[in-house]
């Protein structure tokens, strides 16, 4: 056995990587069934905003979030966020998580219902990365 380091790792290695770790995990998780959401908004044929996501299990995963600058202010993001939740919760979501740096949105999303779990500090340098969460299911 050698072991290697590399700061350029090759995408097949990478793929036999996450293979033997979904091998391991298909032993403890319930499912391992994944379902892509997206939800787009456009002017015409341009997109203007959009937001994408996993569902995994219970939790809405979200991955990006993003409306033109110039789109912005006309509660677009809201909406995006608010119709992704609810096609979520329709497929069976009961929780949403997001992470976001400091300079991007961690406001807008707690304006939302989300709560800090976690904060990273000097991210990547001197930044933050905040973490939050939010049950889709109120009673």
């Amino acid at each position: 056995m050698r072991f290697e380091f590399t700061t350029k790792p090759d995408s097949t290695d990478i793929a036999d990587l996450r293979a033997i770790l979904t091998a391991f995990n298909r032993n403890h998780f319930e499912t391992l069934e994944q379902t892509e959401m997206a939800l787009y908004a456009k002017d015409e044929e341009t997109l203007i905003g959009g937001i994408n996501g996993v569902l995994f299990g219970n939790w809405l995963e979200i991955e990006y979030l993003a409306v033109a600058e110039k789109h912005r202010g006309k509660r677009i993001g809201e909406k995006l966020l608010r119709d992704l939740e609810q096609q979520a919760i329709l497929r069976g979501a009961k929780f949403s998580f997001i992470y976001t740096f400091g300079f991007q949105a961690k406001d807008f999303y707690k304006k939302y219902g989300y709560q800090e779990v976690l904060t990273l500090t000097e991210y990547p340098l001197t930044g933050t990365e905040h973490y939050l969460i939010k049950n889709l299911i109120t009673e």
